[in-house]
């Protein structure tokens, strides 16, 4: 006896090649959107460094007003490894 998940729904031809078509786009807005992120590597870096130096130095909000510094202790050193964005 099978069980319903077991099997996939039979699609009709039609629907098939508009899923392939839509696919295919979304695949080629992702190469784009990766393209765009690394294009942004060097930015990036500096933007990081800001908020780092930022929250050192001006701290952020913990409640309301209070705020809070962050020593430089507890900053995470930057890793081996390339960055990833995700989305």
């Amino acid at each position: 006896m099978s069980k319903v998940h077991d099997q996939a729904p039979a699609r009709d031809p039609l629907t098939q090649e508009w899923i392939d078509a839509h696919l295919s786009e979304q695949e080629r807005r992702q190469i784009q959107i990766i393209k765009d992120m690394d294009a942004l590597g060097a930015e990036r870096d500096q933007w990081i460094d800001a908020f780092l130096e930022r929250i050192q130095t001006r701290g952020f909000n913990v409640d309301g007003d209070v705020k809070r510094r962050v020593s430089p202790d507890e900053i995470p050193e930057k890793p081996d490894r390339p960055f990833k964005v995700i989305f």
